[in-house]
């Protein structure tokens, strides 16, 4: 025999089954003459849950003694102003600063053995500088040539990344004077004015001489300085 669970169970099964196919089913409220016994579900009532008792006397309730939980507070303020100490005491470290940069031009003439160099202002050489340093390479006993005229500008590029210092511009100079002289096999340098003179060393060039005296700018001006440069040109004078 069947449980009633079990058949309360195949009533549901059956129910939803019917509902499925779209037959609407009906349960009687009552027993109807000659049908089969119906299997009724009985009605559970809900009960309410039964009131807590309270605590007996003398037996503390355990629940009140439990403590709050603490609320943990964080002082931001404090921790910003220890981490701005730190970083505040934290060497710095060391900048680097890279040379102010320079801009110049230079003439360059090659007259036979020997090179005259002079700072343009900004303007190229005139025919006239031109013949005189062509003259003073004449009486210093230079191999006969015809004068080479070339221009060294700095910075010789505009890249602000490199450097443009006067450190660097000496070294890019210092080369480019080896090059040609050692192309024309020069064997003195000859500084036209204080500023060309400004950029060449005594030891920039090895194996060639080198003299300064005034620019050909100051020579066209005042003709009475040439017994100066006559003397300043004595080192480089050959028979």
């Amino acid at each position: 025999m069947n449980s009633p669970l079990s058949t309360a169970a195949d009533t549901i099964r059956r129910s939803h089954y019917l509902q499925a196919m779209g037959i609407d089913a009906y349960v009687s409220r009552r027993q109807l003459p000659g049908a089969a016994p119906t299997q009724r579900l009985a009605v559970i009532a809900t009960m309410a849950p039964a009131p807590q008792s309270a605590p007996a006397h003398g037996r503390p309730d355990m629940r009140a003694e439990v403590p709050p939980m603490p609320t943990l507070e964080v002082d931001v303020g404090s921790r910003g102003s220890a981490v701005a100490t730190e970083q505040a005491a934290a060497p710095a470290a060391p900048a680097r600063h890279a040379s102010p940069g320079v801009k110049f031009s230079l003439g360059v003439i090659i007259c036979g053995d020997v090179a005259w160099l002079e700072v343009l202002q900004g303007m190229p050489l005139a025919r006239e500088q031109v013949q005189l340093v062509h003259a003073m390479a004449r009486a210093v006993g230079a191999q006969q040539a015809k004068p080479r005229v070339a221009q060294f500008d700095w910075p010789m590029h505009s890249n602000p990344q490199l450097d443009q210092g006067e450190d660097a511009a000496r070294a890019s100079l210092t080369a480019y004077l080896q090059r040609h002289l050692g192309e024309a096999r020069c064997r003195a340098l000859v500084s036209l004015g204080a500023p060309a003179a400004h950029w060449v060393s005594a030891d920039m060039l090895q194996g060639v001489a080198s003299v300064a005296t005034l620019s050909t700018r100051e020579m066209l001006d005042t003709p009475a300085c040439k017994r100066q440069v006559w003397a300043d040109l004595q080192p480089i004078v050959t028979a």
